[in-house]
């Protein structure tokens, strides 16, 4: 089965010298034709050279250097389009995806999956000495997921991934950043594409720092949250909200129409006023949702 190996790399010297050795390691137990792709953002501390070096010593390698840092999720585009072999695996070069699961992936990609994710949040699952400001991000993109894409999913930012060429070249995703997996994810959910997911050991780097900055990541996610919002599920989202300020313009409404009754009050103008704008706002914003459904659905039946 023959597979190609994406790795974006960014100050990972310490990492890669380990990792890819051991990659091959597991391509050659188990009898695999693979290549590996570097996708190096001009890493200061020499990643690049150290690339060029494994890339001589293994004949499977090759190297893309790029000229700047342009994002974790551009490194995965570009490698993927790079891709010669018919299933990708994405992996990071930090060593926190361990090589051993490869096997794992493609036999569920060859019992007919679309895509494969290792999941850090299953059962059988393992994380060692992640740090939780890290597990809170983790958990709220794979809520947001749940939540705004309905995605049925329990891991959906986990970059150890391994699907089908076929089926990457008909997903469009926006992202560059970050959320790049976790759009990857939600797009095949939505496409309809047959997804699994399988247990995995994630451990903490041992070497270098992630490049991880939480509070930009977070502003990043709330942008995400509204694309999901209108491109995943409008009439759930959307409907939900204008239903709450329906609902809550009719009950002033009929408060209001209990003090006039009950002669407790004086001035109705201002609340009767904001039941009224409640109402008018919750009604146009389900129809927004509506309206944005039928989009959907459009952009769904192009993409096919």
């Amino acid at each position: 089965m023959g597979v190609s190996i994406v790795i974006p790399t960014y100050n990972e010297r310490e990492n890669i010298t380990k990792l890819i050795p051991h990659i091959e390691d597991v391509l050659s137990k188990n009898s695999l034709k693979g290549e590996i792709i570097i996708i190096d953002d001009n890493s200061p501390d020499g990643t690049g050279r150290i690339a060029d070096k494994l890339a001589k010593r293994y004949k499977n390698i090759r190297v893309i250097h790029r000229t700047s840092k342009k994002g974790v999720g551009s490194a995965r585009k570009l490698g993927f389009s790079e891709a010669k072999k018919d299933i990708i695996i994405s992996m990071e070069g930090d060593t926190t995806h361990n090589p051993d699961f490869i096997p794992h992936f493609l036999k569920a990609i060859k019992e007919g999956a679309d895509l494969v994710i290792g999941s850090r949040y299953l059962p059988k699952s393992k994380i060692i000495n992640w740090p939780l400001k890290r597990r809170v991000v983790s958990k709220f993109a794979n809520k947001i997921a749940n939540i705004f894409a309905g995605a049925k999913l329990t891991d959906v930012t986990s970059g150890y991934r391994a699907f089908t060429k076929k089926m990457y070249s008909k997903l469009y995703i926006e992202s560059l950043g970050y959320p790049f997996n976790m759009e990857f994810a939600c797009e095949s959910w939505y496409r309809g594409f047959r997804i699994k997911e399988i247990p995995i050991t994630f451990v903490h780097r041992k070497k270098g720092k992630s490049k991880l900055s939480v509070l930009k990541e977070f502003i990043t996610f709330l942008r995400v949250v509204f694309k999901f919002s209108y491109t995943y599920r409008p009439v759930a989202v959307f409907g939900s909200l204008g239903g709450i300020l329906t609902s809550v313009g009719f009950i002033v409404g009929l408060y209001v129409v209990y003090l006039e009754l009950s002669g407790r009050i004086e001035s109705r103008f201002p609340l009767l006023i904001l039941s009224l704008l409640l109402i008018v706002a919750g009604i146009q914003i389900f129809s927004f949702g509506l309206i944005v459904n039928v989009i959907s659905k459009f952009r769904k039946e192009a993409l096919k």
